[in-house]
């Protein structure tokens, strides 16, 4: 295997980017200066986990690049890597909003999964982000059937993850060299990067809160942090930048959060920790891509982020496998504006309001009458239900147990009545912060599907065209 590697490494051009001289001390100009490069075609020709839609009817372009440089661990030691990163931005600097998001990927899997690029991909390409995924951790890069040294081993065959240790300095030096303080290629060419903030879902956020609590304070990279479903809600020291925290049913914990300025904690009533919204992005869309399928055209996406974006209100086959898709309660929509919210809250220092707590009994989750949660943000499909979200069961996922044809109908007895109570709940939530105003838009578009579930004379007209959402945050 060495001397195979060795030829691999050979073959794609590929030299050590840190020189040690005979004493074992590490050259001190390489030290935390990355160096980005291209990788090689390989076998695939494309990198692993890209885009599985187009991106150029967005307007965006997608590039990969190899990151090189040494890591110093929190202990002191250093050590030289080499890593990936997945660039997705804004081809024309007209349409780039000034932030890119650090995507923390999770690998709890044992592959890497961008979830929150994923849970807020519409809003990231509609405000003109730029959306990075980070390469961070060694489980990602290898050896599972899906990781890249293992999918393509020419391709990959520079990666090299000295272990986790090392994580956190590596993050830093990629939010750098976005800012422009690398070495060799320049991944942002033609943007001005003004923000970068980072977001990590489930471990990752947990890597993400150590962060903050361990490196943030002198690695000033970064300029706010959403943690999303891992984490403490409380820190060793005062915060120095934005810390927006979302959570969901799995995390919820009666414990009270810090006061600090620069902490926001979200709680989503009804959200699973890995939702549909995600699961279908993953089953139907990355699964085919990584089989060598070709990226969905414009039309393609759409029908799969509609497929995606159902919150119970058309019965599916996977709303039932909480371990592959989830409970569909959309999560998505909250991680969208929480973003949002979050970029704002580091432009202008403008913080979100403070939001609900979720409400306990006896330590645990209070549920009401149809077993939904009680308390926390909630989203409109909370407020006027069409199924039941098992957000914890599983662990992971969740199902949802949509109700029956004759429970909707004794429930909200016409079509115009659901329709305009979805319409009040939905304004509400603008109005609080919670949703942004496209995805309002999105979640009456999808109100119309209901209807099929009255009989005449019950079924009233579909108003979605007609709807107009309110001011955001009132």
């Amino acid at each position: 295997m060495t001397g195979l590697l060795a030829v691999l490494l050979l073959a794609t051009g590929w030299s050590m980017p840190v020189v040690a001289d005979p004493s074992g001390r590490l050259d001190p100009a390489s030290v935390a200066v990355p160096r980005l490069s291209a990788p090689p075609a390989g076998l695939r020709g494309s990198p692993l986990w890209d885009s599985w839609h187009l991106l150029g009817p967005f307007g965006y372009t997608q590039r990969e690049y190899l990151v090189s440089g040494v890591a110093t661990a929190l202990d002191g030691s250093r050590a030289p890597y080499t890593t990936r990163i997945i660039v997705t931005r804004p081809r024309d600097e007209r349409d780039f909003n000034g932030t890119v998001m650090l995507d923390w990927v999770n690998v709890t899997a044992q592959f890497e999964n961008a979830v929150d690029s994923l849970e807020a991909r519409e809003m990231l390409l509609r405000e003109g982000f730029a959306f990075v995924h980070v390469s961070v951790q060694a489980a990602g890069l290898c050896c599972s059937p899906l990781t890249p040294q293992v999918l393509d081993p020419v391709r990959y065959a520079a990666i090299s993850h000295p272990g986790d240790d090392f994580a956190a300095d590596m993050f830093t030096q990629v939010a750098r060299a976005l800012r422009g303080q690398g070495r060799g290629l320049d991944p942002m060419p033609g943007l001005g990067v003004e923000r970068i903030i980072a977001a990590g879902q489930s471990q990752s956020a947990s890597r993400l809160y150590s962060y903050v609590n361990e490196v943030q304070s002198e690695g000033a990279a970064i300029d706010g942090f959403l943690i999303h479903g891992g984490g403490e809600k409380t820190f060793d020291a005062a915060l120095d930048v934005p810390v927006l925290h979302l959570l969901s049913d799995r995390e919820a914990d009666p414990a009270p959060p810090t006061r600090d300025r620069n902490y926001r904690l979200w709680e989503v009533a009804g959200a699973a920790h890995s939702d549909y919204f995600i699961g279908v992005q993953q089953v139907l869309g990355q699964a085919p891509r990584v089989a060598g399928r070709p990226a969905k055209d414009r039309s393609g996406y759409r029908r799969l982020i509609d497929e995606a974006g159902n919150y119970g209100q058309v019965v599916a086959p996977l709303q039932n496998v909480c371990t592959v898709a989830g409970a569909t309660m959309p999560n998505h929509y909250a991680v969208s504006t929480a973003l949002h919210q979050l970029n704002v809250w580091v432009r202008t220092g403008r913080r979100p309001a403070l939001t609900p707590r979720y409400e306990f009994s006896g330590g645990a989750l209070a549920k009401d009458a149809d077993r939904n949660t009680r308390g926390g943000i909630r989203l409109a499909p909370m407020e006027v239900p069409v199924a039941t979200y098992e957000s914890t069961l599983c662990n992971l996922g969740g199902i949802t147990v949509p109700f029956s044809d004759a429970e909707v109908q004794q429930r909200y007895g016409t079509f115009a009545r659901y329709q305009r109570l979805m319409g009040a709940a939905t304004d509400r939530a603008v109005e609080q912060g919670w949703l942004l105003r496209p995805d309002a838009r999105d979640q009456m578009r999808r109100v119309c599907r209901v209807r099929e579930r009255f009989a005449e004379p019950d079924r009233s007209p579909c108003r979605s065209r007609s709807y107009r959402p309110p001011a955001f945050g009132g």
